[in-house]
């Protein structure tokens, strides 16, 4: 059944069906932002575990189904996938191979699922920095190629005059940057010691949902490409990321050893192996998209 026949069914879709078919949506940022415990302000409940440190690779994803009701007591599927942000710095070549393989199983997973219907970019609110506008650049820019609303979460604002102040004093700053979005939320992901941000917690989670249920309870479309184009477009431009990250030696790659990665951690076929890395090692060279921004770089950080 399509999801098109689910909606022109004369009776309502089964919950199996609405939660087959939610609108899926992706919680981006780089580690550290909070992602997991928005998911949890959404949520209403803790389905994430939140985590002090660093932890997991870049583009590895946790999915969470929800249901949220709206004004009008409808309810309304979610599927919400919490995925690792990139942490350059540290990004070498087993990163990369390893990027790639958790890249390959979220790219078939949204493909079973409909595609991605929305971004939520998770960030606290303090500096722009390298790190945040290469992740913006990956999540936005190269895996969902400019095609997908992206919503800003902007975190860790308990301790505001106002929460939505914030954005509207720094709002032309992100214009600057080219960072761009459809939406917002300003927020608090924590209630805080002896629920002393209690109130701004519930405040934060009426936000969020509202701004949530605005991108995907209406008649809106899900993002889908070609699998195979998709995967050598995201693949081919973390390489490029590779080559220009300091300390190159160390981070040497082969087609060779690419192949067999996307052979034996990928499960492609010889064949097809040799033809995806062909395609992505071609791909590093395109000068098309927004580079990474390098961290070294002083005008890539600024005051918020």
């Amino acid at each position: 059944m399509t999801h098109r026949e689910i909606h022109r069914a004369d009776k309502p879709p089964s919950y199996e069906d609405q939660r087959h078919y939610s609108p899926n949506v992706l919680i981006v940022g780089e580690t550290g932002v909070g992602k997991s415990s928005v998911v949890n302000l959404i949520a209403g409940e803790s389905l994430a575990a939140v985590h002090s440190g660093a932890g997991g690779c870049t583009m590895e994803a946790s999915s969470y189904d929800i249901v949220l009701p709206d004004n009008q007591g409808l309810s309304h599927h979610i599927r919400l996938f919490d995925t690792v942000g990139l942490n350059e710095p540290l990004f070498g070549k087993t990163d990369y191979l390893t990027a790639i393989e958790k890249a390959n199983a979220l790219i078939c997973q949204l493909q079973r699922t409909g595609g991605i219907r929305l971004i939520l970019f998770c960030f606290r609110g303090g500096r722009i920095t390298a790190v945040m506008q290469n992740n913006y650049r990956l999540f936005c820019n190269i895996l969902c190629q400019n095609e997908v609303p992206v919503a800003f979460v902007i975190t860790g604002l308990e301790n505001e005059k106002s929460m939505e102040g914030w954005w509207e004093n720094n709002v032309s700053l992100f214009e600057a940057y080219r960072l761009s979005c459809a939406s917002h939320a300003c927020v608090t992901a924590t209630r805080g010691l002896n629920n002393h941000y209690a109130e701004r917690y519930r405040q934060s989670q009426e936000t969020i949902r509202a701004m949530l249920l605005g991108h995907v309870s209406g008649v809106g479309t899900s993002w889908q490409p070609e699998r195979t184009g998709w995967f050598i477009h995201l693949a081919g431009r973390l390489l490029k990321l590779l080559g220009q990250i300091r300390n190159r030696r160390r981070h040497v790659l082969t087609v060779e050893e690419l192949t067999r990665h996307l052979q034996d951690k990928c499960k492609f076929s010889r064949s097809e192996a040799v033809y995806l890395a062909g395609k992505i090692w071609t791909k590093r060279l395109e000068n098309a998209g927004p580079d990474f921004v390098k961290s070294d770089d002083a005008s890539s950080v600024d005051s918020l």
